[in-house]
C-alpha cells in the first residue's frame, strides 16, 4: 500500500512542477518586452495653419509623429471612459500608411502584459477612426471575440480653428496629407 502511496505522491509532485513550469513559460511569454507609458505630447498645428493660409494652398501634411502624439492623446481619452476588464500602462503607435500598429503593456489583476494591436485607419469629415483589427502577443493571435476594442475616434476639430474644414484625408507612408475648405471671410480673426 506504501507503495502506491509513494507512486501516487511522485506523479502529484511531477504534476504540479510541471503545472508551475508551464505557467512560468506563460507568464515569461506575455510580459512585457519593452518599457512604454501613457504620455503624449500635445501638438499645435496653428503655424502650419497660417503658412498654408498665407500660401494660399489648401493642403497640409501631419508627420507620423503629430498623428501619433494625437492617437496616444485620444487611447488616454478612450481609456477614462471603456472599461476594458485590463488596465493599460503604456503605448507605443507606429503608422505605416492607413495601418496604425499600437504595442502596449498592462495589467490583468497583478499579471503584467505586453500586446501588440493593430488598427485600420478612415477618415469620415474632420475624424479619424481607429478600427480595432488584430491582437497579437508576440506571434500569438488573439482572436476578437476575445479582446476587441471599440473605434477610437480623432476629432481634426480639435486641432483646426472653427473656420477650417477637412475636405479629405490622404494617409500617407509616415504621416497624413489633409485638404482644407476655408471660410476665407473669417481669415482674419486668426490673427
Amino acid at each position: 500500500m506504501s507503495r502506491r502511496k509513494r507512486k501516487g505522491s511522485r506523479f502529484l509532485l511531477a504534476f504540479f512542477i510541471f503545472i508551475m513550469i508551464a505557467a512560468g513559460a506563460g507568464i515569461w511569454y506575455i510580459a512585457p518586452t519593452k518599457t512604454m507609458d501613457l504620455t503624449y505630447r500635445s501638438i499645435d498645428i496653428k503655424d502650419k495653419l497660417i503658412s498654408m493660409i498665407e500660401n494660399r494652398q489648401l493642403e497640409m501634411t501631419l508627420s507620423e509623429e503629430e498623428v501619433v502624439q494625437m492617437s496616444k492623446k485620444n487611447l488616454v481619452q478612450y481609456l477614462n471612459t471603456h472599461e476594458l476588464g485590463v488596465d493599460i500602462t503604456g503605448a507605443d503607435f507606429h503608422m505605416n500608411g492607413a495601418v496604425m500598429t499600437a504595442d502596449m503593456n498592462g495589467k490583468w489583476g497583478v499579471l503584467p502584459f505586453g500586446v501588440t494591436l493593430e488598427f485600420h485607419m478612415t477618415s469620415s469629415g474632420s475624424r479619424i477612426i481607429l478600427e480595432h483589427q488584430q491582437t497579437k502577443v508576440r506571434s500569438l493571435d488573439i482572436p476578437l471575440s476575445i479582446f476587441k476594442l471599440d473605434p477610437i475616434e480623432i476629432s481634426l476639430k480639435d486641432y483646426t480653428p472653427d473656420m477650417v474644414t477637412v475636405k479629405d484625408v490622404e494617409f500617407l507612408q509616415e504621416g497624413m496629407k489633409l485638404t482644407f475648405k476655408i471660410d476665407w471671410m473669417s481669415v482674419p480673426s486668426l490673427w
